[in-house]
């Protein structure tokens, strides 16, 4: 059974490294970074054109919302989706006001500092582990300015895909239990408003969660996916 990860913003396939290696043998894991692409839907084709035949799909985040892109143009491609910590609503104005700034406020030469300085992500307990603030920073080196600024543009521009959540497709939701950036409270509104959707929220993590708990993230999938038709 395959199974494939789509990463954050600032994130590159590496941040399911710890997860990956966490799944049990029969689950294959792919990884894919995520093109520099400004549109949601070139970022689902780009996806499905190395993907599997028929796969489960698991998107972090940004992640998640190419996951939801790919669902919409190949449903009968996906087995299950995991959404962990992500949203399947459009932007609101306030928040692509935001992100506007954050573009435009954007410099290349300080981006890997901007994107990887603030420990506000992680769960309290884990804001002073460097191993993780160390892996955060190489991932956001490796991902990129210009691939965040296409990633930033995509997130503004995509549709409310909510409607896709109907039960057709099984899907897990995946929150971390003090996830700041995509409050818990609004994953858990989502997960109760979609159909044949199992929602868990993973102790001990904030946003990070691939990062902060991937022995946990890698249990959640694998009981989830063995329950799953």
């Amino acid at each position: 059974m395959d199974i494939v990860f789509l990463p954050g913003l600032n994130n590159t396939g590496d941040v399911f490294r710890d997860v990956s290696a966490a799944l049990p043998a029969p689950l294959r894991s792919h990884c894919p970074d995520l093109p520099a692409l400004e549109r949601i839907e070139a970022l689902a084709d780009a996806v499905l054109a190395v993907a599997p035949e028929r796969f489960y799909l698991a998107g972090y985040s940004f992640g998640g919302y190419v996951a939801l892109g790919v669902l919409e143009k190949a449903r009968e491609r996906v087995r299950g989706l995991c959404l962990m910590g992500s949203s399947a609503r459009a932007d609101s104005e306030a928040q692509k006001a935001k992100r506007q700034q954050a573009i435009r406020s954007l410099d290349p030469a300080t981006y890997v500092d901007a994107a990887s300085s603030s420990v506000a992500p992680f769960h309290p307990d884990n804001r002073q582990r460097a191993d993780l603030v160390a892996r955060r920073r190489e991932l956001a080196s490796a991902y990129g300015a210009q691939r965040y600024l296409a990633h930033v543009r995509a997130t503004m521009d995509r549709k409310d895909r909510s409607h896709l959540l109907d039960g057709a497709v099984p899907t897990l939701w995946l929150a971390g239990s003090h996830d700041a950036v995509v409050p818990v409270q609004q994953q858990s509104e989502e997960a109760a408003q979609a159909g044949h959707c199992r929602y868990l929220e993973i102790p001990g993590a904030g946003h990070l969660l691939p990062l902060e708990q991937p022995q946990a993230v890698a249990h959640a999938l694998a009981s989830w996916i063995v329950r799953t038709p």
